[in-house]
């Protein structure tokens, strides 16, 4: 080794140390998900009988559980609608 490549050694090991903070230290991106095994999607829409309010509708991704329903303002509550599958809401049942 010469007196040329100890200080180029120390520059590298200084590089590669920042970049392994960097990748490290870096904040992990948000998931929305609680349970790895439970996917949840939740949409809104219009519904007849009710100008106020939308439904908001909850699927659950992995059985294609859906639940409808709404919130009341007026005694602080969640009301459901109904509740069916995917599959049986396509057949019409």
């Amino acid at each position: 080794m010469n007196k040329r490549s100890i200080p180029a050694l120390i520059a590298l090991n200084v590089v590669l140390l920042l970049a392994l903070a960097l990748v490290s230290l870096a904040p992990a991106p948000a998931n929305a998900q609680g349970f790895a095994a439970a996917k949840y999607l939740m949409v809104s829409g219009p519904t007849t009988g009710r100008s106020q309010q939308d439904v908001i509708y909850l699927i659950e991704m992995n059985t294609t559980r859906v639940v409808a329903g709404f919130y009341n303002a007026s005694d602080d509550s969640w009301k459901v609608i109904g509740g069916t599958t995917m599959i049986g809401a396509l057949r019409g049942n």
